[in-house]
């Protein structure tokens, strides 16, 4: 018989690496564990899709690259045969392949070209994963600076809950990005739903889903750990990441987390499962009574309230995490060895291990049926109540999400073999929006894919995934508990996160990304490894060394580049807000275009520069100069909105009116929502339907008619709206906007159909008179009912009341006769 998780490892198929360890591992190791630590606190690396952004992530790129460069000679020098983990070594790079390959039919060049850099970040940590994990004495320490780094930014997270960030900001704002007042970014952020903790991330919910993944590793390692120093400082992190998760307010974490518990444990031993269920009941119970002090103390503080009790909430912090881990201490010494005996027979028995959490799910789901349907909520804080109220099925957050997961399968289904590109989503989802939501990424890490890369790039990244996740189980049941161990918490760590990214944007941090690859990196290193004698060791050495050194100079070079010019632009805005100076603004400006020519912010930013002083001195230079710009950018960005309103913006600055209706006419059915274009686009549409009435009749058909059709698209959208379940919002304002109505009632009065004018307006007449724009509404309403023989008197005697001068008009309007068409 065993002592409890300390069975010595057979080794099954993985066999441990006890070699001496090599300056390059060592090397392999330091570099990754800075870019670990460093990352997350430099916003977790957010993929925001602007420049704002860029810059950090091409740090990131030019730091990996020198993962892969020292992988590269590690892999060159080994002496080892080629096995099945070595060539999921080479076939991850299929993944930045796809990527490389919808660079092609990519709606922006721009984001495409990001997320090729990113994917092969995370190529890379995956490769550096498997080589230092496969050591049994850097894992170990891997391991350790990826849960004390994660314990770490949980603490971070709290400081700021409570503002007592004073210290660290003054010790580590050379290396963390504090603001001025000595706090992080958002670290707390105010919603309308209530603050909400999101720690180095911005975002709660993708904070959620990170705590969660360290709340299972802190119970593995916990009821593993064999020195109790281990097992108290796991215990003691139990409530403040318990006490987090309630603090982000985040649905889908309380949803969630339940499902992927209840999954991790069907992968480890009967005694072991309750243990889990044990310590983390103590956390709970111990987070729930400190939950409302707690609470009220950060929002006082968040309110701006004057609150000195800041250091009180840390003593109900400490307190009950000093309580959990004594008990935590306690049951691990003396209860945790009794268990594993009396379970010993059972836990040898088929199906043993699927007993206590299918149990565990059923319990699980009456107390969420407890706590969300009865007064039990009451328990907690008003701001957690609340979102626990809200959770339904017809809460509006799911109801959004499940909205633009079918809109994503339709833009998937118009760009299906290689995607849209890399980021498509941003440029490309007001076409498919079936109600006006403004949503700049899908939420769904499988549908990010599909949108990107299409239903090819869709099956190769699932494919890779389900064969490691196989390999990685096969191997697990076949070998004993101490070889389990070794790296189960990678796989924790990523079955967590990629179950959570499922319905969330987490993947869209590279900092998550980095994570989520080298836990895969390192199921890897756990699986069975089997020879493959169809490869020359030599001739794949080889390969692979040359991918990876090759992909590393490209990288390295292209970081480079982009991060300059990123820098050159920032100085740009610096320079232009100090100093107003176009000259010094230009220098900078021009040096970062002259790497990114075509890159939609710097164009942008260009081109408006250009736009404000033609404007000012006429001069057409300056015009050729702004056009060219945006242009330009739009040959690799054809649907960027922003470029496409500054082009509108030039031309209408030198009254092409030509120009303005050819891009608004052209892209009108991208942006379906969008109540200013459609404004826009039918007050220019009828404007060149009245002109042509004369000076081109032929055509006049076809720009009034386009105004009546743009008229009715905003109508049926209205429609559509009311459509929509009770529970969700629809976003955007959209209705029928009184100068909308005003273009359709002239062009159907324009088309000789003033019956038609008069019936399609009616609806949209404000009794607010006061207004000219509303007068003018009437107006037009009252002089198409007297064409039509059928005056509306009693709207007619309510435009005379607020303005006697109107009947000139009305008369002026109804004498004037078109021809019907």
């Amino acid at each position: 018989m065993s002592s409890y998780g300390y069975t010595k490892s057979n080794a099954i198929g993985n066999q441990s690496n006890n070699k001496p360890t090599s300056t390059l591992e060592w090397i392999l190791l330091g570099l990754v564990t800075l870019i670990l630590i460093w990352a997350p606190f430099q916003m977790s690396l957010f993929n925001g899709q602007i420049a704002g952004h860029e810059q950090k992530i091409y740090y990131s790129v030019m730091l990996t690259t020198l993962v892969a460069a020292v992988s590269a000679v590690a892999i060159y020098k080994s002496k080892s045969e080629i096995t099945n983990r070595d060539i999921l070594q080479l076939a991850v790079f299929v993944l930045p392949l796809v990527y490389l390959i919808s660079l092609i039919p990519a709606v922006s060049n721009y984001l495409a070209t990001n997320m090729v850099l990113i994917q092969f970040v995370c190529a890379f940590f995956f490769i550096a994963s498997i080589q230092v994990t496969k050591n049994e004495n850097l894992n170990s320490l891997i391991a350790k600076i990826i849960v004390g780094s994660a314990y770490s930014i949980v603490i971070f997270g709290l400081m700021h809950w409570f503002k007592t960030t004073t210290v660290i900001s003054t010790l580590f704002g050379w290396f963390i990005p504090f603001k001025e007042n000595g706090l992080y970014h958002d670290a707390v952020l105010a919603t309308r739903d209530g603050f909400r903790l999101t720690s180095v991330f911005q975002y709660a919910n993708t904070y959620a889903a990170y705590l969660m993944a360290f709340l299972f590793v802190a119970l593995f390692y916990l009821t593993s750990a064999r020195k109790m120093v281990a097992q108290a400082a796991h215990s003691f992190i139990l409530v403040p990441i318990l006490l987090s998760i309630l603090l982000t307010l985040s649905r889908a974490g309380l949803v969630l987390l339940p499902v992927i518990f209840i999954l991790v444990l069907l992968f480890i031993k009967p005694a072991r499962q309750l243990l889990w269920f044990v310590h983390l009941g103590i956390g709970v119970i111990a987070t729930v009574l400190i939950v409302n002090p707690v609470t009220e103390i950060g929002l006082a503080l968040h309110n701006n309230t004057d609150n000195p009790q800041a250091m009180k909430g840390w003593f109900y912090v400490i307190a009950a995490s000093l309580v959990v881990m004594a008990l935590s201490l306690v049951i691990q010494r003396y209860i945790a060895p009794w268990l594993e005996q009396k379970l010993e027979q059972f836990s040898a028995k088929k199906f043993a291990t699927a007993i206590i959490p299918v149990g565990g799910a059923l319990v699980g789901i009456v107390l969420i049926v407890i706590l969300i349907g009865t007064n039990a909520k009451s328990l907690l804080p008003e701001n957690i109540a609340t979102r626990l109220d809200n959770i339904n099925l017809q809460q509006h957050s799911l109801l959004e999400r499940i909205a633009f997961h079918k809109d994503a399968l339709k833009m998937a289904t118009d760009h299906p073999l290689f995607g849209a590109g890399g980021g498509a989503w941003r440029d490309l989802h007001e076409k498919y929006e079936g109600n006006p939501y403004r949503i700049e990424n899908p939420h769904s890490f499988a549908l990010q894919y599909l949108t990107d890369v299409g239903f090819v790039g869709f099956l190769v990244i699932f494919a890779f995934l389900i064969y490691i996740y196989y390999q990685y189980i096969r191997t697990y049941f076949k070998a004993d508990d101490a070889t389990r161990d070794k790296h189960f918490i990678y796989f924790i760590i990523a079955t967590s996160i990629l179950i959570h990214s499922l319905l969330d944007l987490n993947m869209h941090y590279v900092y998550i990304g980095m994570l989520v690859f080298f836990s895969l990196g390192g199921m890897v290193a756990a699986i069975d490894s089997k020879p493959l004698a169809k490869f020359k060791p030599t001739v794949f050495r080889a390969t692979m060394t040359s991918v990876l050194a090759l992909s590393s100079i490209l990288l390295f070079i292209t970081s480079i580049v982009f991060a300059q010019a990123s820098s050159s632009y920032k100085d740009s805005l610096v320079t232009l807000e100090q100093t107003k100076n176009l000259g010094e603004t230009m220098k900078h400006l021009d040096k970062a275009m002259q790497a990114r020519p075509a890159h939609p912010e710097y164009a942008e930013q260009k081109g408006k520069l250009y736009t404000s002083v033609y404007k000012q001195e006429n001069n057409e230079e300056f015009f050729k100069i702004a056009e060219d710009s945006f242009k330009t950018a739009l040959e690799e960005e054809p649907y960027n909105k922003i470029l496409l309103l500054r082009l509108m913006q030039l031309y209408e600055a030198k009254g092409l009116d030509d120009e303005v209706y050819n891009i608004m006419s052209k892209y009108a059915s991208h942006f379906p929502w969008d109540m200013e274009w459609y404004t826009r686009y039918m007050d220019i549409t009828f404007r060149k339907g009245y002109s042509a009435v004369t000076a081109q009749p032929e055509q006049k058909s076809k720009y009034l008619n386009e105004v009546i059709a743009a008229f009715k698209h905003v109508e049926a959208g209205v429609e559509r709206i009311k459509s929509l379940p009770k529970g969700q919002e629809q976003g955007r304002p959209f209705h029928v906007s009184t100068p909308m109505a005003l273009n359709a009632v002239r062009a159907y009065y324009v088309m000789g159909d003033a019956n038609q004018a008069a019936q399609a307006v009616k609806p949209y007449l404000s009794e607010d008179l006061t207004q000219e724009s509303n007068r003018e509404l009437v107006r037009w309403y009252v002089a198409a009912t007297i064409q039509a023989g059928n005056v509306d008197q009693q709207w007619y005697d309510k435009l005379l009341a607020a303005a006697p001068s109107e009947k000139e008009q009305v008369e002026q309007i109804a004498a004037m006769n078109f021809k019907a068409n």
